[in-house]
This record gives C-alpha cells, sequence and structure tokens, in this order.
C-alpha cells in the first residue's frame, strides 16, 4: 500500500491584476523610457562607432541593437562608414533584428544582407552603399 501526503497550498495569485490589459504595460514602459530619454539616460540605439576608434575601414568595430526597417539601418551604417547611400525600386518594408557588439563594419554588412537577400540586394561601391529592391511579382 502506498500512501503520499503533503500540504496543498493553493495557487499563488500575486500577479498585478491588470485593468486595460497589455495595452496598459505598453504605456507604462513607454512613460518610463521618455522619462529616461529626458534624463540623457536612455536613447534609440543607432550604430555607433567603438570608443576611440573611426571607422575609416570595413575592418572598423562597430556595436548596436536594431529591430526595424533595414533601410534605415543601412543608411546609419553609411553615414558612419563615410559613405553616400541610395535605393533604387519600389521600397517596402525590410525588417530586420540584429543584436551586434564589436563586430566589424563588413560582418555587420553582411548580417544584415542575410535577413533582406529575400527582398532587396545589397551592393557597395567606392563610397557608395546600394540597396535595390526586386521587382514585386504581378498576379
Amino acid at each position: 500500500m502506498l500512501c503520499l501526503s503533503g500540504c496543498h497550498l493553493p495557487p499563488d495569485n500575486t500577479a498585478p491584476a491588470r485593468k486595460y490589459g497589455a495595452a496598459s504595460e505598453v504605456a507604462v514602459t513607454r512613460h518610463a523610457q521618455y522619462q529616461l530619454w529626458e534624463q540623457g539616460t536612455y536613447s534609440a540605439a543607432l550604430p555607433s562607432r567603438q570608443p576611440g576608434g573611426s571607422l575609416q575601414a570595413h575592418s572598423g568595430r562597430v556595436s548596436f541593437d536594431w529591430e526595424g526597417d533595414a533601410l534605415e539601418l543601412l543608411s546609419e551604417l553609411a553615414r558612419l562608414r563615410g559613405q553616400q547611400f541610395s535605393y533604387s525600386g519600389v521600397r517596402l518594408p525590410l525588417p530586420v533584428s540584429l543584436h551586434v557588439r564589436d563586430m566589424t563594419f563588413a560582418d555587420a554588412l553582411r548580417l544584415t544582407e542575410a535577413q533582406t537577400a529575400w527582398r532587396a540586394v545589397l551592393s557597395q561601391s567606392a563610397g557608395r552603399l546600394h540597396l535595390s529592391y526586386m521587382p514585386t511579382e504581378k498576379k
């Protein structure tokens, strides 16, 4: 005969009640971000050069977190590198999610290209970074 015994506690319902659901959590988070931004402790994580270095070559190192459109990211990366940026074709959303830490400029471009190759082609020439959107299929 097997006998199990123990104490049973009711479930802990200490989670705060959300009066307005997920939307209120977003509003609270955004409010906190605005307060930090006003204090100068929070900023959008745009690509930046490593301290003390300049981005004179493709081997220059960058660090950034980016979740958004690739066109904006590539424009900023080109600016940091001192290149002109252009694009051609019908501009369509190119969502990318990158978390780069102390990576070379060339590797950061490769990662970006890996996430955008399904809809656009990235090319480089002397002093220029160009994004060509692929033509959309007509049905």
